[in-house]
């Protein structure tokens, strides 16, 4: 129990850290950790390592990022926050077929229908425009019954799927009022950059500076906006 207390510690302090600017000694740290308690449980190992994939990926380590998503997978633990993560890291990549065989089976997931589809659109796979549809109709229902559980997936969904950037811009604008996370800005930023409304962008540029966080890929959208702002 205490070897699993150290290692969840040192993992929230290390994912606070590498949300101000501190990813390098943040992903060092919490390897060293884990290396450390190599017993902890499966949950905690499989949060750790799907952590550790996602500082890699920021860092630009892609051998380590994938080493540590291959960890987690192999862990034979279902997670949907980690098959959505690992397959945004290979669409990133242009893996798209990896990520339909990795995701072929989970379409009842609206998270991961959504990458689903945005890999099989790539692909120009004819399952695709079924899956969008679906996601289109599980958006209007969600919408009918009050219920905006996943803005930012709809957000991405609007931006990427249906080409709406004003639309994917109002749904991440509101979903920033309740959700503050990295992947939230950045959906905000690219749909602002989409719709080329840089003052929509501001509180993810303001968090952006303030927060020191790491990611070549935000800044240079950050930089776009600010020239498109001039």
């Amino acid at each position: 129990h205490e070897l699993s207390d150290e290692l969840h510690a040192a993992g929230c302090t290390a994912y606070v850290d590498a949300t101000v600017g501190k990813t390098r000694a943040a992903y060092e740290q919490l390897g060293a950790a884990l290396a450390r308690h190599a017993r902890a449980s499966v949950g905690l190992r499989l949060w750790t390592h799907t952590r550790l994939a996602e500082m890699a990926w920021r860092l630009g380590d892609r051998h380590a990022a994938e080493r540590h998503f291959r960890d987690a997978l192999g862990l034979d633990v279902t997670d949907n926050f980690l098959l959505a993560a690992y397959a945004d890291f290979l669409l990133e990549h242009g893996r798209t077929a990896d990520v339909v065989a990795l995701l072929k089976d989970w379409a009842r997931s609206d998270t991961l229908l959504l990458r689903l589809a945005l890999a099989e659109r790539a692909l120009k796979l004819s399952s695709a425009e079924q899956h969008v549809r679906t996601l289109a109709e599980r958006f209007a229902d969600a919408a009918r019954r009050g219920e905006r559980l996943h803005l930012q997936e709809e957000a991405r969904f609007l931006l990427d799927l249906q080409g709406d950037a004003r639309g994917a811009l109002a749904a991440a604008a509101e979903n920033w009022k309740a959700q503050r996370e990295p992947r939230d800005a950045a959906v905000l930023l690219e749909a602002a950059l989409s719709a080329r409304d840089p003052r929509s962008a501001v509180p993810a540029l303001d968090w952006l500076q303030s927060s020191g966080f790491e990611s070549p890929k935000l800044r240079r959208i950050a930089d776009q906006l600010k020239t498109l702002a001039q």
